[in-house]
């Protein structure tokens, strides 16, 4: 008689831990469903890959433009950009946030620097690249199809 009074009192407990295992488990897995379908946007760049060339006799950096369009559009967008030696040279794109990207083309300045430390002939040199990344409205669905960027840093003058 003892146990069976014991049962009566385990199983709310019992139930609700169910229940709350249940809940969680669907919440995670819509959350993943979500994340994975806003992460297949493909996104098209108008130049790929993006060639920066640049002479340390001149300046210390150099620019060029390039654009891109999202199917189907998405918004807002962010770009993420990274160098493979970023003690090097430093990549950067402005702007760095779009309210929307969709058929109508998104345009951007890509601008390659050497860094202060390196702001002379050690910073030469054509094995830097840097890539560029479109991100959805979170930091999780950043778009396929990253925008490569190849450095080239000459010290000829021309």
């Amino acid at each position: 008689m003892a146990s069976i009074n014991r049962m009566r009192v385990l199983l709310p407990a019992v139930v609700l831990v169910a229940m709350v295992i249940a809940g969680l488990g669907a919440g995670y897995y819509f959350a993943s469903a979500t994340i994975t379908s806003t992460a297949s946007f493909p996104v098209t760049w108008s130049v790929r890959p993006l060639d920066i060339k640049f002479s340390v006799v001149h300046s210390f950096s150099g620019s060029a433009p390039d654009s891109f369009t999202c199917s189907p559009s998405v918004s807002p967008v962010t770009l993420l950009v990274s160098s493979s030696q970023p003690d090097i040279i430093s990549i950067t794109v402005s702007p760095t946030s779009f309210s929307s990207c969709g058929s109508t083309p998104d345009n951007i300045v890509v601008t390659a620097a050497c860094t202060l430390a390196h702001q002379d002939s050690s910073c030469e040199g054509d094995q830097y690249t840097g890539q560029i990344l479109v991100c959805g409205p979170s930091s999780y669905t950043c778009l396929q199809r990253a925008l490569v960027v190849n450095v080239a840093v000459t010290t000829n003058p021309h």
